[in-house]
């Protein structure tokens, strides 16, 4: 097949959520697949990591957008009442670029990662389209509502009635749509006649081989520890780490005053900064490696009150063999249950005794450990990403022969 791969953000490094499910999709379509790979980057610095990338595509063309030409965009498109985020993915040049790649190759599928790229999209489109809505951002602008003040919260539900549209427009139009979990395909393609189907296709885990042999002394020396890890400039992450700190912690520290709180990621905000403060909790800020954090916790904590699609560091911290505690919502996707180290917990008193559950079961993390081939084969990326490739398979036969069926891999 010949792929037109379209995301709004370049997908290498692999480091944090959004790029992380793009470049494994990517990887493993390239690898069988000719496609030509169309995204943005925040910077030139950002930008300069297509020279990975091009080994992998047939073609790389990544857009530089700058900050005051997305502030405009995002501005007009309040006033104009489209979605005011879309306006930070907008570039005319961009879409021009694509529209002259759309003429030069007759490519057999179109795949939209985000539902911010479907408007580079021209209309009819000139070849099927695929869509990884990934999550359900109008949802999540929601939950942003909820723990907003007035100003913000009118803001962000008027932003999640925007996306919301946006999202059923372009469900719609594409041939098939995919979502991270069974919760945001519920979301986004709704339960009446005028919704649309959403396939789920869930995310995967890769340990990197060079993590599995870096000496990890110094992280050792922070056990026993609880581990927090995340991008701390994000909103449902910061909110986690700033609720465990100051509702969960102190209520563990009744049973276990010598447990550590590590908060690993990079940029954090003011309010994570100032955990730091509290006695026992540490802010690292970015690290090489948070695998080493990962192998040597005593437990991961997720304690998401904003939460929607697949959380990866839950994913990774089960892949070495580390019992997470996270709420329901947060533990949807990945698969898993007790027996692989998922536990789960929605106040704050039922998480602190989780918490100090795991910390008392000295057999827990060696039952873990033994377990974590099997782990790790359940969660591997090509085991999810071959139904993928299936599904998008079944696109194309049918543009092709408009009489055959789509049969869904169950």
């Amino acid at each position: 097949m010949q792929i037109l791969f379209l995301t709004h953000r370049i997908p290498y490094p692999p480091d944090k959520g959004e790029r992380i499910r793009a470049y494994h999709e990517l990887r493993y379509l390239a690898a069988r697949h000719e496609v030509d790979l169309f995204c943005l980057a925040d910077s030139q610095e950002c930008a300069e990591n297509q020279q990975f990338l091009r080994g992998m595509c047939r073609s790389v063309h990544v857009e530089v957008l700058r900050k005051l030409p997305r502030l405009w965009h995002a501005a007009r498109n309040f006033l104009s009442g489209r979605p005011m985020s879309f306006g930070f993915f907008y570039s005319r040049k961009f879409d021009e670029q694509l529209r002259r790649a759309l003429r030069q190759c007759n490519y057999d599928v179109i795949f939209v990662y985000c539902s911010s790229m479907g408007q580079s999209i021209p209309q009819p489109p000139p070849a099927p389209v695929v869509v990884d809505f990934v999550d359900a951002d109008s949802q999540k602008f929601r939950q942003y509502a909820a723990r907003s003040s007035a100003l913000r919260r009118w803001l962000y539900m008027c932003e999640a009635r925007r996306v919301a549209i946006a999202e059923q427009s372009l469900g719609h139009m594409a041939a098939r749509s995919f979502a991270v979990t069974e919760h945001d395909a519920r979301e986004l393609g709704g339960s009446n006649a005028e919704g649309f189907k959403v396939e789920v296709v869930s995310n995967g885990v890769q340990v990197p081989e060079s993590s599995e042999m870096q000496h990890q002394g110094a992280v050792c020396e922070l056990r026993p520890f609880a581990l927090f890890v995340g991008t701390m400039s994000y909103l449902p992450n910061s909110d986690a780490a700033v609720y465990f700190a100051r509702d969960i912690l102190p209520l563990v520290r009744k049973f276990h005053p010598e447990l550590r709180f590590v908060i690993v990621g990079r940029d954090p905000d003011r309010r994570v900064r100032e955990l730091a403060a509290i006695p026992g909790v540490f802010v690292t800020g970015a690290v090489p490696d948070a695998f080493q954090y990962f192998r040597n916790a005593d437990v991961s904590v997720a304690p998401f009150r904003i939460s929607q699609g697949f959380h990866n560091k839950i994913a990774e911290s089960l892949a070495v063999g580390t019992p997470v505690i996270t709420t329901s919502r947060a533990m949807a996707g990945i698969g898993l249950s007790e027996r692989e180290g998922l536990f789960v917990a929605d106040t704050a008193e039922e998480f602190a005794h989780k918490v100090s559950s795991v910390l008392n079961d000295p057999c827990l993390r060696r039952e873990l450990r033994e377990g974590v081939p099997t782990v790790r084969q359940r969660l591997s990326w090509d085991t999810r990403l071959h139904r993928l490739e299936q599904l998008i398979v079944q696109v194309v036969a049918k543009s092709v022969n408009p009489s055959s069926e789509l049969v869904t891999e169950h």
